[in-house]
């Protein structure tokens, strides 16, 4: 259980914002459901007390403000420590919609029952908060039992309080318990998010990450104004497998990816293409800018020390000017088949191709 307990900055606030976005349409069912009920129950104060029928309908009527606020709450912002909080008082405003509408009444020996059910509601929206926000929560219905005695002056406080105080305390393990299940559910949808977008050897994107952040068409300009596009890919990384075996071939590609990274800055993407090749998307990037990192990638593979062999890798270069960005990633592609079949262990700009160059790196994809 202390592994929720535990996490701190960043983490705790995906955690618990994770948390509520899985139970927020629960929790609106429960405020949505335990305000009818707190409305129609005018009916058994009717029932119960015979006298103050009106004054019951109205203050019961009253409970559309604070239900109004938590559905405007809800359209304006998705965070989780507001509308956690928001929801938790709305419970309690409810807990003090009822003290008033039975102070009117001559018995308040029902009003513990209200104060039990009410537990339970505050345990129902507290799936959707931090353990420590249904904890406060739950202790203000002792202050709410405190504050009412001391202006209706209950008989049977002693019972009332030893009774809720015996339920809160149930109630609060319930509630760490649900946390700590939905806690295994977080870390495993996590871990089959990061499977789905990412390479498992080299633990770099894959080619889904790329479909996920494209617009239709295949469009990335919303990203950024200036991207820029690398595909590089291992020389002779077909002798490596042959020499030394596949599974130091895996170490190489590791490895080059851990170059890669270290080059790039955060905003920066890097995918797996396949087999030894490596896509870069480098945004708010001029061209100028992409072939320094494009050559500070390829200076890094070759000059680092990798356990297995020396090796090398060919890097080509392409602007994407808006549109289908597979189409930059071809003329990339294209770059990267002259680098690779004019001597290897180079950068080339597709902007800087001749007609020759451009004719036969076309003739050779074609053929490929």
């Amino acid at each position: 259980m202390n592994q929720f307990l535990q996490l701190e900055g960043k983490p705790k606030d995906d955690f618990y914002q994770a948390k509520y976005d899985y139970y927020k349409y629960f929790n609106l069912g429960i405020m949505f459901a335990s305000s009818l009920m707190f409305f129609i129950l005018f009916i058994t104060d009717w029932q119960l007390y015979e006298q103050g029928a009106w004054r019951s309908l109205l203050l019961r009527s009253l409970i559309v403000i604070p239900l109004a606020v938590v559905f405007i709450a809800y359209r304006k912002t998705n965070n989780y420590k507001i509308m956690s909080t928001i929801s938790l008082v709305m419970v309690h405003a409810m807990i003090w919609g009822n003290i008033l509408v039975v102070s009117y009444m001559s018995n308040l020996t029902y009003l513990n029952e209200g104060f039990l059910i009410m537990s339970f509601i505050l345990l129902l929206v507290s799936f959707s908060a931090p353990p420590f926000y249904a904890m406060v929560a739950q202790l203000g219905l002792i202050g709410d039992i405190l504050l009412a005695n001391h202006l209706y002056h209950f008989s049977n406080l002693d019972i009332m309080l030893a009774i809720n105080i015996q339920v809160i305390i149930l109630l609060c393990i319930v509630d760490l318990i649900v946390t700590r299940f939905y806690y295994d559910h977080y870390v495993t949808q996590k871990k089959l998010n990061f499977a789905l977008f990412h390479d498992p050897l080299t633990q770099v994107f894959n080619r889904q990450q790329l479909h996920k952040i494209m617009g239709e068409g295949h469009d990335l300009s919303c990203l950024s104004d200036h991207i820029a596009i690398l595909i590089m890919d291992v020389d002779l990384f077909k002798q490596v497998n042959d020499n030394y075996g596949h599974d130091e071939g895996d170490r190489i590609l590791m490895f080059v990816a851990d170059c890669i990274r270290n080059c790039l800055r955060g905003p920066d993407l890097v995918i797996r293409w396949g087999g030894e090749e490596f896509v870069v998307l480098l945004f708010d990037c001029p061209q100028e800018q992409a072939s320094q990192v494009a050559e500070r990638i390829r200076r890094s593979v070759e000059r680092s020390v990798n356990g297995v062999c020396r090796i090398t890798i060919s890097v080509g270069v392409a602007i994407y000017p808006g549109g289908d960005c597979f189409a930059a990633i071809k003329k990339a592609d294209q770059a990267l088949y002259v680098a690779k079949h004019s001597g290897r262990n180079k950068v080339v700009r597709y902007e800087d191709l001749s007609q020759e160059e451009l004719k036969e790196a076309i003739k050779g994809q074609t053929d490929a």
